[in-house]
């Protein structure tokens, strides 16, 4: 499996070119402003075809680009609860002096859904909280986790923002107590982590699931 990353404003947020070399098939994980084209660039250099671009949710750090893969007629993938997130002014709410993007979603990301990309199988799962569509995708076969705003080296997605639920978002983070310590997360923004490496805090914070809360 081969992963490249850019890394776009306004808050340094992470897209991911995720790919199967071998068989000649990407996907674009998220569409930060300004890594659209690098992205496309990359693909394009490396014969790869473009197949899908996955949102992992509705934050607007992590679609201002879309738009880009849309005019290209790439499909838009996004979990069917964060659809709203698309017309709510985001970009005015947080002081940032851009127009919110236009673009068609033409997947709905449900829990449970399997998407192949060439080799390699990506369970979809729902994993609300920091926004409520927000989805993670795991590849069992390379312990690998497409993982949003959902985990952080040291931490996890906001939950005081508008449509976040902190309960919610801590039985999303309970989750992932169940995947293997080698499990490799990349995160929609920071460093790449292991789940190994989290689970020292993640547990303790997330000990009691009968009434765990943030």
């Amino acid at each position: 499996m081969h992963v490249e990353f850019w890394t776009g404003p306004p808050v340094e947020t992470h897209a991911y070119l995720v790919a199967d070399r071998e068989a000649g098939e990407a996907w674009a994980i998220d569409a930060p402003l300004s890594t659209a084209e690098a992205l496309l660039t990359r693909t394009r250099a490396l014969g790869l075809r473009l197949t899908r671009l996955i949102l992992t949710h509705g934050h607007f750090d992590h679609f201002l680009d879309a738009a880009r893969y849309d005019a290209s007629g790439i499909p838009i993938a996004l979990h069917s609860a964060d659809i709203p997130l698309l017309r709510f002014p985001q970009t005015m709410m947080f002081g940032v002096d851009l127009p919110m993007p236009q673009f068609s979603v033409r997947e709905d990301l449900t829990e449970g859904g399997r998407l192949a990309l060439g080799r390699f199988h990506w369970d979809v799962w729902h994993v609300p909280g920091h926004s409520p569509g927000h989805v993670v995708l795991h590849c069992p076969e390379q312990a690998v986790l497409l993982g949003g705003d959902l985990l952080f080296r040291g931490g996890y997605g906001r939950v005081d923002l508008p449509h976040s639920d902190p309960a919610a978002m801590a039985q999303s983070l309970l989750r992932l107590l169940d995947l293997p310590d080698r499990t490799a997360v990349f995160p929609g923004h920071g460093p790449q982590l292991t789940l190994g490496e989290e689970r020292t805090w993640l547990e303790p914070l997330l000990s009691d699931p009968r009434g765990v809360s943030l």
